[in-house]
This record gives C-alpha cells, sequence and structure tokens, in this order.
C-alpha cells in the first residue's frame, strides 16, 4: 500500500505489514450481508484451517477509477529475504497484463572498459544505439518494461548494494523509460533461470493485474549461441536467459533480434545436458529386495537418488531393509557399525552413500564376508547432469543437505 491514498479493504482482505511477514485477515464484525459464511462466522477463529484464506483472491481497490491509480508516484526501493532479492521501483512505472522483460548486462548495457565484467559501477554504456528508443516505444504500447537480472557480485560481497543501487538508477534515468528492476543476488530461487523473480513481479509487484504470457516476451544475451554464432562471436557464457524463457513459458528475444532485427533460424544453440521435461517416470525395480538377508551397496553421483530409493525399498519391504546414510552418521565406520547392529536384528542394510570406487566398496563385501550375508551393488543410471541438477534443485529450495560442488562431481564421475 502506498502512503497518502485511500484504499477499500474487503471482508477477507490480507495485509501483510512486512513482505510475507505479520500477515493479517481483515474481518468485519458482524461481516457484511453478501459473505455467505455469515452464519457460521462466530464459531470460526483465525488459528483455524488457514486455507481458508489462502484459497481467497485479496482485492484491494483505489477510490479513483483514474489510469494514474496504478502508476508509480515516487522512486522506491525494496529488499526481500534479507536482501536475496532488491526491488527497484521509479517513478512513473505502470502495471499492466503485458511484460517487456530484459536481462541487463549484455542485453540493455555493456562495459565502456570493453572487459568481461565491469571495473567499477561506472563503466557501462548502452548497449545498442537505438536502445533508448525502442524501449520508449513499449509504455506506449501497453507494456510494463522490467530489467530481471542476476547479481551475484553483491551476494559474495565484491560490489556494496549502495554503490549498485546508484548504478541502477542512472541505468533507467539514462534510459529515460519508467523500468521496474529486479536483482537476485545469490544462489536462491530468485536466480535465474529459476522463476522466482517474475513469481515477485507478477503476484506481488503487478497491482493484481494478471500478466498474459502470450503478450509478453523475455529478451536476453545468454541464450547458449554456440562460438562463431556471428562472424567472430565467442559463445555465450550461459543460457540461463533462454531457458528462464522456457520455464516461464516466453517468447524469447535476443538483443540481436529485438534491437536489430536479426534472424537467429540459422544460429547454432547449444541444448542444455538435461532437460527435465524430457524424464520419464519408471516402475520400482522389485529385484532390488531380496528374500535373503543382505547389504545392498548403492553406487551413484551427489543427488542421483539413493536416499529417495532406500526410502522405497524400506517401504516396499515393510521396513525389512533399513538404510544406514554416511551424511547422517558421519563417517564410513559409523556406518559399518550401526549396519552390523542391524545385521545382528535380522534386518537387511542399504548404504546410502556415493560408493565410487573399490575401496569404499571393499568395506561392504568385508562386512558381509565377517557377517555371512549376501551383498549386491545397485548402480544409480542418474547422469552427472541430471544428479547436478538435483543439486542445484536442493540448493534453490533451500533443502538441509550439504552442498555440493562440481568439483566433487567430477572427482567421482
Amino acid at each position: 500500500m502506498k502512503q497518502n491514498i485511500p484504499y477499500k479493504i474487503g471482508h477477507g482482505s490480507k495485509i501483510e505489514v512486512l513482505f510475507n511477514h505479520y500477515i493479517h485477515i481483515i474481518e468485519f464484525d458482524p461481516p457484511p450481508e453478501e459473505c455467505d459464511n455469515k452464519k457460521n462466522y462466530n464459531k470460526r477463529k483465525l488459528d483455524n484451517d488457514e486455507s481458508t484464506y489462502h484459497s481467497k483472491k485479496i482485492k484491494v481497490e483505489k477510490e479513483s477509477e483514474n489510469k494514474d491509480c496504478y502508476e508509480t508516484k515516487e522512486d522506491k526501493w525494496e529488499e526481500i529475504d534479507n536482501g536475496e532479492l532488491y526491488i527497484y521501483t521509479p517513478k512513473g512505472v505502470r502495471s499492466s497484463m503485458k511484460i517487456a522483460a530484459f536481462d541487463m548486462d549484455g542485453t540493455l548495457i555493456k562495459t565502456k572498459s570493453g572487459k568481461v565484467h565491469p571495473v567499477d559501477i561506472n563503466d557501462w554504456q548502452i548497449a545498442f544505439p537505438n536502445g533508448t528508443e525502442k524501449l520508449k516505444a513499449l509504455p506506449s504500447q501497453g507494456y510494463k518494461v522490467v530489467i530481471l537480472t542476476n547479481q551475484a557480485a553483491i551476494g559474495n560481497g565484491r560490489v556494496k548494494i549502495g554503490d549498485f543501487k546508484k548504478k541502477i538508477e542512472s541505468i533507467v534515468s539514462k534510459l529515460a523509460v519508467p523500468i521496474q528492476v529486479f536483482l537476485a543476488t545469490g544462489k536462491t530461487f530468485y536466480r535465474k533461470p529459476a522463476t522466482g523473480m517474475w513469481k515477485i513481479l507478477t503476484e506481488q509487484k503487478n497491482d493484481n493485474l494478471a500478466v498474459d504470457k502470450d503478450d509478453s516476451f523475455y529478451c536476453g544475451d545468454a541464450a547458449g549461441r554456440a562460438a562463431n554464432w556471428a562472424p567472430g562471436k565467442k559463445k555465450d557464457h550461459s543460457m540461463v536467459d533462454k531457458l528462464m524463457a522456457e520455464n516461464l513459458g516466453l517468447k524469447f528475444y535476443t538483443p540481436e533480434q529485438f534491437f536489430l532485427g536479426h534472424s537467429i533460424a540459422n544460429v547454432p544453440m547449444i541444448k542444455p545436458s538435461f532437460i527435465p521435461k524430457e524424464i520419464t517416470t519408471e516402475p520400482f525395480n522389485d529385484s532390488l529386495i531380496s528374500k535373503e538377508k543382505e547389504i545392498l551397496v548403492l553406487v551413484g553421483f551427489p543427488g542421483s537418488g539413493k536416499s529417495f530409493l532406500s526410502k522405497q525399498i524400506e517401504k516396499r519391504s515393510n521396513n525389512q531393509y533399513v538404510a544406514v546414510c554416511r551424511d547422517i552418521l558421519g563417517s564410513w565406520q559409523k556406518c559399518a557399525t550401526e549396519a552390523t547392529k542391524l545385521l545382528e536384528r535380522g534386518k537387511s542394510v542399504i548404504i546410502d552413500s556415493t560408493n565410487p570406487d573399490l575401496e569404499s566398496r571393499s568395506r561392504w563385501t568385508a562386512l558381509a564376508k565377517q557377517m555371512n550375508v549376501e551383498c549386491r551393488c545397485a548402480k544409480m543410471a542418474t547422469s552427472m547432469a541430471h544428479a547436478q541438477h538435483n543439486n542445484k534443485f536442493r540448493e534453490l529450495m533451500k533443502i538441509n543437505h550439504v552442498p555440493v560442488n562440481n568439483i566433487v562431481f567430477h572427482s567421482y564421475k
């Protein structure tokens, strides 16, 4: 809500004192006559099933119906999730059902120095001579113009947010177009190609106007173009912008397409090494469960699904199998001690760790011989790219799991 602007608040409306914090449900006592559940109102408590409130569409109506109601009256910076996301909304930004979204570095601006990364906050210039002209035309066509940019240098402390705010304000001023800017500073769900910035934009920062994706688009230079996609051009540093558009179901343009009218029909594009949509489910392999007492050694990349599979085996065997996990117990010695106890109790044991080499697997074959039980190995078919995707998902979702860097993946490979 904005200062000095009257609003109409309806029965059941939600107000957040801070974004996603201190949520209040507005209720009138007695409820309005048109409220369907007036009879049951006195019986209902706020601490009852919150889905009643979460399922409601929140509608906040301003007194005036003038179009200027949806126009920002003053410049504003917002900090979300302890600085994982910053939002700059300059004066004049209007919400719309049509979104024109752009990456920033390499798309709207480039360095003056010619270096890949700017040397300071003043090392920038407009990337295309007609950039300002093309952007200025968008609001008159009904578009809300936004920037969605990853800025990890802020999150890791190499750039101060105060300095970067000045840079953003200067860029928007130079472009002479009211542009709402979203800065993802960490490795969270806000970082492209994850869709967190878009989610906040469409659900929280667009005055409850539903965005029409068919009339919206995203433009960025990280398109996965191969080397020499144009004479002498290096390959793109990544494909996060193209993947972002695909994740959102938006039309995608390279900067050269949008600003210069170039075609990408014959531009060689690199495909991602893993495409989640192409994965199909497979039935559980019943041969994983043996009638004989055994040690079942799982072998696979971090993030290949070993713990998930272990739970499936435990459940389908009616807990005749029990997993021992190095991530939980801390060392293979502790796993061996726990496995011995379980075998003595008549259980079969699943060894839930990567077990990549002969040395690590020999610990379990030796224990099996000592305990006079069978020992089998189940190798996960999950590719490295798939496992890395799962690991990244854990990071984005902040799932309680030990982070794994690429060195570990390549060592395992």
